[in-house]
């Protein structure tokens, strides 16, 4: 069974590259292949170790593998627990990679467990900083995602405080 992976819309003029959001299913087992099969070559993981380690264990090596300054494809991982949010520096750094990957040409694959709030976070920060607005990033992204969007309040508020901060992330 092949999971499902949707790309997320950029608003125009978009970046180079192209933004997929899924779960961990889709990736997990193989994720050099979940990559190559939507053309992508950077991996964007909000997993927990736990979260990892009770479904596919080897991953955790994919990551450390190919995470930091190592050639194509390039793994960026942020755990995050299910439900909440990590450090807005962290969260920013995050979505400034991926704004950079996305600005270099380079299609950019986040997920977490399901692909819909943890991933939400960083796909509608994301969009935000090619110029959304917040409230038709989030109907975009749950237009792209069906059910996707934040988990309650921890993630929207998230989301509200680093909307000013994503905003210049390209002019940086």
């Amino acid at each position: 069974m092949q999971h499902r992976i949707d790309e997320v819309p950029l608003p125009s003029p978009p970046a180079r590259g192209r933004l997929f959001v899924t779960n961990f299913s889709a990736v997990g087992p193989d994720p050099q292949a979940a990559l190559d099969r939507v053309g992508a070559s950077t991996l964007a993981c909000m997993l927990t170790d736990r979260e990892i380690e009770l479904r596919y264990p080897a991953y955790s090596e994919w990551l450390d593998t190919h995470g930091g300054d190592t050639d194509s494809p390039r793994a960026l991982w942020l755990p995050t627990p299910d439900g909440g949010v990590t450090a807005d520096d962290a969260v920013l750094d995050l979505v400034r990679e991926v704004v950079g990957s996305l600005d270099s040409g380079d299609g950019v694959l986040v997920h977490c467990g399901a692909g819909m709030a943890r991933t939400s976070v960083i796909g509608i920060l994301a969009m935000v900083a090619f110029g959304a607005e917040p409230a038709q990033a989030a109907i975009d992204f749950r237009a792209a995602r069906p059910g996707g969007g934040p988990d309650g309040p921890p993630q929207e508020h998230q989301i509200e405080r680093l909307v000013p901060r994503v905003r210049g992330l390209r002019s940086a």
